[in-house]
């Protein structure tokens, strides 16, 4: 390797050298050293002080820096690493060799962002962490690395559970507190969305409260992520993975936990603005998931003055789209929660026609209609065509079609899937239509044995299962 003559940049101020004619002059070759050589040399470094190169740098002297220039050049060519090319990781052995290094700063980084993304599964990640919190200086270098174990926890839901996962940052997180690093917001973040994944109430009490006492508000977008991480969506995707929440466990995130006091409170409710749709739209959904019908009340009295309704005008208006957006959500979000009565008089305070509400949702509050406040000609058709669809739902469950003559007339035949339906309408669980989002009733220690009893019936009850999670059918 050569080495060379050109002054660094930011020397040039200050030293006034004229270059030489002839550069290959003053070059070095370098030679391959061996372990003791390179010993010495990385002792020489360490004894090199700022007071020295001030020193040169006063006297005009350059052949000081220029030595230490050969010298790095030296080190950083001795620690020239390989990687393999399949992705696999270091040997172990190998990379603790080269965390030892202490002169060679991007040297280990290089290195443990390297590692850190070929890292697969939660026990190669801790392996990582354990090797570089062994020593001061590559135990601060972790405060950057962040995304990459952000991003190696991500890689390892391919071969672990959430749960474990969970734990995984936990610790991580932990060791940082010990440590006196700080601690980002990514790392929080992701903390909190597994906590949500696992079902865990210690795990969202204590990431709320590490949110509060580092004063790091949650952004509109982590807002909506975390009540997604509830899993509170109508296609029950989100519950193949890690089940449903306890509606007792859940409801103390949102609103308040039991065993802490008033005064002491950290739970998401606070984190709430309700001046942003984005925020307030995501938080009526997952009330109205708890069947929190009285708090959903309060929202939407409080939703009577708030400016982004106000702004607006009347609903007849061309710049009522934020009124009419939102009045609406409220009306399917308590029709949801179960309380048709409330659903009723929202529907006819906000005065948004019958007509014009989706099918699902004037299904839903003609269940109930001796609450109505409203009426018109489209009700009567949805009465007939109510009626229609329950019997669709029957229909369904025994696996029979109807058949129809004319004049009122028909008959019901089976359908290729009678057998299907009848074995499923035997199971413990069965529904006439499916409720994905809405958590148990039941501790957390009861849903965990109603998973497990109903994976023995999870064959028999496919039809009611989301769209991901069926089974593909053999076809001869």
């Amino acid at each position: 390797m050569v080495l060379s003559t050109k002054i660094p940049t930011r020397f040039a101020p200050l030293l006034h050298i004229r270059h030489c004619s002839r550069p290959h002059a003053t070059c070095i070759q370098e030679t391959p050293v061996d372990q003791v050589d390179f010993d010495l040399i990385q002792h020489q470094l360490n004894l090199k002080s700022p007071v020295d190169t001030l020193r040169s740098l006063l006297l005009n002297d350059t052949r000081s820096l220029f030595r230490q220039m050969h010298l790095r050049s030296v080190v950083k060519e001795a620690l020239k690493v390989d990687f393999p090319i399949n992705g696999q990781m270091l040997d172990p052995h190998e990379f603790r060799q080269h965390m030892a290094v202490k002169t060679a700063y991007k040297f280990r980084r290089r290195i443990l962002r390297e590692q850190f993304l070929r890292c697969q599964t939660i026990q190669d990640l801790m392996r990582v962490l354990a090797v570089a919190l062994q020593r001061k200086e590559t135990t601060h270098d972790l405060v950057d690395m962040d995304l990459c174990i952000v991003r190696a926890l991500y890689r390892a839901r391919d071969n672990t559970t959430d749960l474990k996962i969970f734990g995984a940052i936990t610790t991580i997180i932990s060791r940082f507190r010990k440590e006196n690093l700080p601690i980002t917001r990514q790392l929080l973040a992701v903390g909190i969305k597994f906590a949500a994944r696992s079902r865990s109430l210690p795990g969202m009490k204590r990431y709320l409260k590490l949110h509060r006492e580092l004063g790091f508000p949650i952004a509109k977008t982590l807002f909506r992520a975390i009540i997604a991480k509830f899993s509170v969506g109508s296609n029950g995707y989100g519950e193949i993975r890690n089940g449903r929440w306890s509606r007792r466990d859940l409801l103390q995130v949102l609103l308040g936990f039991e065993d802490t006091a008033p005064e002491d409170q950290h739970h998401l409710g606070l984190f709430l603005d309700r001046n942003e749709w984005t925020q307030l739209f995501g938080w009526i959904v997952v009330l109205s998931r708890c069947k929190a019908s009285d708090e959903l009340w309060k929202e939407w009295l409080l939703w009577q003055e708030n400016p982004l309704r106000l702004k607006t005008g009347k609903v007849a208006s061309l710049y009522s789209e934020s009124k009419l957006r939102g009045d609406y959500s409220f009306i399917e979000m308590m029709a949801d929660a179960g309380d048709s009565r409330r659903a009723w008089n929202m529907l006819g305070a906000s005065g948004i026609p019958f007509k014009d509400c989706r099918s699902r949702l004037r299904r839903t509050l003609l269940r109930d209609i001796q609450y109505a406040t409203v009426w018109d000609d489209q009700m009567s058709l949805d009465l007939l065509e109510q009626y229609d669809f329950e019997l669709k739902k029957v229909e369904n469950a025994l696996g029979v079609e109807w058949i129809s003559l004319g004049n009122d007339q028909g008959y019901h035949k089976p359908t290729e899937s009678m057998q299907e339906s009848l074995e499923a309408l035997s199971s413990p669980f069965f529904k006439l239509e499916p409720d994905f989002g809405y958590p148990h009733d039941l501790s957390a220690e009861e849903i965990k044995k109603q998973n497990e009893e109903m994976m023995l019936h999870v064959e028999d009850t496919s039809i009611y299962l989301p769209k991901t999670a069926r089974r593909p059918k053999k076809r001869d």
